[in-house]
């Protein structure tokens, strides 16, 4: 069977998208509602514990924050709003959230590890649909879970959820984020999907949880930049049909394609280039309550528990016109396959103009294995 990739995003959504970030309107949002999960993963980047989060110095936004919110973003131009955490669905409000926003006309998203969907819970969701649901898969089976998570019986819970989500006719879409702890599942866990007829959106680079931790720049409990180029081009070969995996392959092998761990808010609808939207037409909104271009990095901020959400946006997109990146990684001729961003280079390096040398080597290496690939083809 020849398999295809799949376009995440409508032409529509692209295009609105597109005109959003030349205007600088907030037209995508992200609601972090909560650092708390009932998954402790190795190389998550944001979970807290009860007790981390009572000794923290500011608060957790309230439900009633919230919603003013998103009334006064959507005055300004929000319309797609996405729903993450942590697990969103451990937050106390969130039910109450979620169906006062899908009344007040968002088109809605939520990132979810999926354990905490059951038949009355997705029957709540088919009732008011989100958008979609993106669960991620951490593995194919509760052994592989309770290595990477913590948990014993993740993945039954897990494909409960997504199977009573299906019955309930909502929309699905699996995230994978692959580590050395999962990898023996990748095989698995494409077929999970193929067989549930749902898409797989894996991914083999891990950014260093700088908003957890300051002190892990360029660190975390992931794959070498070699493994993680070797994973991603496996995964590639297992998911894509002959045809399109030859085409990827020399596309690499030339410095153009997707780069691995690319999300579909990175792409600039305008022009189709790899120029992320964070602080253009997107911003994230933290747990308590800070406005940032992106969630990978903790700055720039503004506080929205002391000031108008609009007015932090207008900031937030004036510091992000102002970031410049390294001169280096403008002008390499991988720049078409490495996922070089603000986000990344203050992860990997600790500064917006640091030189991200954990992707320097990331792309170099799938690179040597798609020439050597090609030559095979050909």
């Amino acid at each position: 069977m020849e398999r295809t990739k799949v376009a995440y995003e409508t032409r529509l959504t692209q295009f609105l998208l597109g005109k959003a970030g030349q205007s600088r309107v907030p037209m995508n949002g992200t609601f972090e509602l909560t650092p708390m999960c009932n998954f402790s993963c190795k190389m998550c980047y944001v979970r807290q514990t009860q007790q981390q989060i009572s000794e923290h110095d500011r608060p957790m936004v309230k439900l009633e924050r919230w919603l003013e919110l998103a009334q006064e973003l959507k005055d300004e131009g929000m319309l797609y709003l996405l729903l993450t955490g942590g697990e969103p669905l451990m937050w106390p409000d969130f039910w109450t959230l979620y169906e006062k926003l899908a009344r007040m006309g968002f088109i809605i998203s939520i990132n979810s590890n999926g354990s905490f969907v059951d038949e009355y819970a997705a029957q709540r969701f088919a009732q008011l649909p989100p958008a979609r649901i993106n669960i991620t898969l951490y593995g194919a089976s509760d052994e592989t879970y309770s290595r990477l998570c913590g948990v014993p019986d993740g993945f039954t819970r897990v494909d409960r959820g997504i199977k009573a989500l299906r019955r309930a006719g909502v929309m699905v879409k699996l995230n994978c984020s692959l580590t050395p702890y999962n990898y023996g599942d990748m095989a698995e866990m494409i077929r999970y999907a193929e067989d549930n007829r749902l898409i797989l959106e894996a991914n083999s680079y891990m950014f260093p949880p700088l908003r957890r931790d300051r002190d892990s720049v360029g660190r975390n409990d992931r794959f070498t930049p070699e493994q993680a180029a070797e994973v991603h081009i496996q995964r590639c070969r297992m998911q894509y049909g002959q045809e399109q995996f030859g085409k990827f392959i020399k596309d690499i092998a030339s410095g153009k394609g997707s780069p691995p761990g690319l999300d579909e808010a990175c792409i600039d609808a305008k022009d189709g280039r790899i120029n992320c939207r964070a602080g253009k037409s997107s911003f994230w909104i933290t747990w308590d309550g800070m406005m940032m271009p992106c969630g990978m990095m903790p700055e720039p901020a503004q506080d929205v528990l002391q000031q108008n959400p609009v007015q932090a946006w207008r900031k937030i997109a004036e510091e992000s016109a102002q970031i410049r990146l390294s001169g280096i990684c403008g002008s390499c001729d991988s720049r078409g396959i490495c996922h070089s961003c603000a986000a990344t280079a203050m992860a990997e390096t600790g500064s917006l103009t640091g030189v991200p040398r954990y992707l320097c080597r990331m792309a170099e290496r799938m690179r040597e294995i798609a020439r050597s690939t090609v030559e095979d083809i050909d």
